[in-house]
C-alpha cells in the first residue's frame, strides 16, 4: 500500500512475445529508460522464447496481455467457437471483436474459458504474473471485463487494468484518436461500474497516442500526474511493425527513443514521481 500523497507510476510495455525485437525492444527501454512492467500476450507463439528473455530481467513486472484479436487460440478452438473467424483463428483486428459482441455473436463463458487458459498457459510455464490486462483494450468491453476479474479472482491477481485517463488536449488535436479514447472512456466507466474489488488500478494514460507516444506527451502527462497511483501504456520495441502488420500500426522505434530520453527521467525526478511495478501496488 502507498500513502494516498505519493505518485506511484507503473511504465508498463504491452505485446511482450509478440516478436522478438518487440520483446528486445521491451527489455532496452526496461534497461536503459523507465519501463518497469511489460505485458505478456497470453497466446504468443513462442512462449519459451519470451520467457528466456524474461529471465535476462528480473526486475521487470510481469503481466498477462490477454488476447481476443489476432492469432490462434489457447483453449481447445471447439470450447471458444463464438471467438473465432472461419479459419479457427481470431479475428485479426480488435474491431473484429467489437462487432461480433454488437451483433450477440460473443458467449460470455467462452470468453472466460479462453482468457483462463492463457493466464494458466503464463503461469504453467513459471512466470510469476502480477496484473491482466487486455489486447486493444478489449477488457473495457463489459463481457470481457467481467470474465477478466473472475479469472484475476480464480488465479489470486490483483492487478487489473481498468482506469482511463481524464479527456486533455491531445484528444481534439487528434479527433480520430480522440473519438476512439473518448469510446474507452465510457466502456470502461461502465465496465467498472460492474466489477468488484480488483476493479480500483492506478489511472492509466497513453489511450490516445498508443504506438505514437513521444517525449512531449510524455512530459505532458507526467505534468498532469495528480496524487495516487498511475500507468503509462507504452509500445516500444525494436521494429516498428510486427508480422503481417501493413503498414506499422505502431511507431516502436520512436518510442524506444522517448523511453530511454534523459529529459524524461529529470522530469519524474523533478516530481518526485517513484517509478514501481503492478505487484508493488497491491
Amino acid at each position: 500500500m502507498v500513502d494516498a500523497a505519493d505518485i506511484r507510476l507503473v511504465v508498463n510495455a504491452d505485446d511482450f512475445g509478440l516478436s522478438p525485437a518487440i520483446s528486445r525492444g521491451i527489455l532496452r527501454a526496461h534497461r536503459d529508460g523507465i519501463v518497469t512492467s511489460a505485458s505478456l500476450l497470453g497466446n504468443c507463439d513462442d512462449l519459451p522464447g519470451a520467457r528466456a528473455l524474461l529471465a535476462e530481467a528480473p526486475q521487470l513486472g510481469v503481466g498477462v496481455h490477454l488476447a481476443l484479436c489476432g492469432g490462434r487460440p489457447v483453449a481447445a478452438p471447439e470450447s471458444v467457437r463464438s471467438l473465432l473467424g472461419a479459419e479457427g483463428g481470431f479475428g485479426a483486428r480488435g474491431q473484429d471483436f467489437i462487432a461480433a459482441w454488437m451483433k450477440g455473436r460473443i458467449v460470455p463463458a467462452e470468453v472466460e474459458r479462453e482468457l483462463d487458459a492463457q493466464v494458466a498457459r503464463v503461469r504453467d510455464a513459471g512466470i510469476a504474473v502480477d496484473h491482466l490486462d487486455t489486447h486493444h483494450h478489449l477488457g473495457f468491453l463489459p463481457v470481457v471485463g467481467r470474465a477478466v476479474e473472475t479469472v484475476a479472482r480464480r488465479h489470486g491477481i490483483a492487478g487489473i487494468r481498468s482506469a482511463v485517463e481524464r479527456p486533455t488536449l491531445a484528444w481534439v488535436t487528434d479527433p480520430r484518436r480522440g473519438i476512439e479514447a473518448g469510446l474507452l472512456t465510457g466502456l470502461a466507466w461502465l465496465t467498472r461500474r460492474q466489477l468488484g474489488a480488483r476493479r480500483h488500478g492506478p489511472q492509466s494514460w497513453g489511450y490516445v497516442e498508443s504506438g505514437h507516444l513521444d517525449e512531449i506527451r510524455i512530459l505532458e502527462i507526467i505534468g498532469r500526474f495528480g496524487p495516487g497511483l498511475h500507468e503509462i501504456i507504452c509500445h516500444p520495441g525494436e521494429e516498428d511493425a510486427a508480422a503481417g502488420e501493413s503498414p506499422p500500426r505502431y511507431q516502436r522505434t520512436a518510442e524506444l527513443a522517448s523511453l530511454t530520453s534523459a529529459k524524461v527521467r529529470r522530469a519524474l525526478a523533478q516530481r518526485n514521481v517513484s517509478l514501481c511495478r503492478w505487484g508493488d501496488l497491491f
